[in-house]
Formats: C-alpha cells, sequence, structure tokens
C-alpha cells in the first residue's frame, strides 16, 4: 500500500498551508512526520483522512473509511466510562475492552469517568479507543502528548504488534527513533525536507 499525495492545495483565510505538495508513501511499518507546529503536518493528516477537501489536488492509496484517526484533542464523552469509551463506539472494541485497555496501559481504570483520569490518561484512552476502531491504517496526531518516553516506546512497541501501518506525528526526539523511517517537513506551507 502506497499513500501518494499529487499536487495538494489547502488554503484558510488565503494562506497556504499545503501548495503543490506531493509525496509518495510506502505505507507499511511505523513511519513518523516531524515539524515544527503550525507547518501543514495536521492539515496533511486531515486530507489523507477525507476530513479536509483540499483546493485542488489529490489522495490515492487510502481509503478513509478503512482508517482509524487519532486527533490533537482527545474528545472524549464525559458521561462514559473508560470502558464504554472502547466497548460501546466501534464494532471492533465489542466486549473487549481489556486487550486495548493492557496495550495503553489503562488496566484498573475501567470504570472510571474521564474527569477521574490524569491528562496522560485521558490520551492514553483516546489512543486505545482509536486503535479500537482497527482498520488498515492508523493515522496518529500526537498520539503521545503529555506521556514520558519510556511509557510511550512501551506502548509504540505493542501498536507495532497488531501489524498495521502506523502514520503519527510527534515532537519527541526518543519516539521518533522508535519509527521505520521518519518524514521531516518544514513550512507553512509545508515543504519536505527529507526523510530518514
Amino acid at each position: 500500500m502506497t499513500l501518494e499525495a499529487r499536487e495538494l492545495c489547502v488554503r484558510f483565510d488565503g494562506r497556504a498551508v499545503l501548495d503543490r505538495f506531493s509525496l509518495s508513501l510506502p505505507l507499511e511499518g511505523v513511519t513518523a512526520l516531524s515539524g515544527p507546529s503550525g507547518c501543514g503536518k495536521t492539515t496533511l493528516l486531515r486530507v489523507v483522512c477525507g476530513l479536509q477537501k483540499p483546493d485542488s489536488g489529490a489522495v490515492s492509496g487510502v481509503d478513509p473509511r478503512e482508517t482509524a484517526l487519532l486527533f490533537q484533542e482527545n474528545r472524549l464523552l464525559p458521561w462514559r466510562s473508560v470502558e464504554q469509551h472502547v466497548t460501546d463506539l466501534f464494532p471492533r472494541g465489542q466486549g473487549q475492552a481489556a486487550p486495548w485497555l493492557a496495550l495503553v496501559e489503562l488496566e484498573g481504570e475501567e470504570k472510571k469517568l474521564p474527569h477521574e483520569l490524569s491528562g496522560g490518561m485521558q490520551r492514553r484512552l483516546a489512543l486505545a479507543r482509536a486503535l479500537a476502531l482497527g482498520g488498515k491504517l492508523l493515522v496518529l496526531d500526537e498520539p503521545f502528548a503529555g506521556l514520558d518516553a519510556a511509557l510511550a516506546g512501551r506502548i509504540l512497541k505493542r501498536i507495532r504488534r497488531l501489524e498495521t501501518p502506523v502514520l503519527f506525528i510527534s515532537h519527541e526526539t526518543g519516539i521518533l527513533q522508535c519509527a521505520d523511517r521518519i518524514i521531516a517537513f518544514d513550512g507553512p506551507p509545508l515543504r519536505l525536507l527529507g526523510t530518514h
């Protein structure tokens, strides 16, 4: 599976975030996107997932209906327990919260509501929910924000075992080093600096 972005253009209030941006990326293993805040990485992921229609250009090789997305914001439902976030919303999670909560190290927190969790725990719950959604591609925007490097590394190692291609954004050097490849960007508008 290869993601092909061709001549993407996206403008917000007249400001170019993507300006004839093109990228060909094999979707295998774990790929990290790195670059300064505001350079256009999140906009690119939103286009890839079908949430942002580009002004021009196209993306191929990815079916948004078969893509699980973790937003920058947790978007948790305050009235749902930790367990319900995983089991009640998505078919893949039905009746089996335990493996997903174990993956993100939230065992023992099943009955708590989001406001009873720390910020890092809320982030891990949002990640577990995205993973339970499943799909042929995991697109994770800052999945390890607020987590220490050791915990993030353990979680990423478990995500890798799912054998689903992962595309994630991170600014954390220690986490980036755990990826199979790092795509470095600058911008805006978004431009490719290189692949490591």
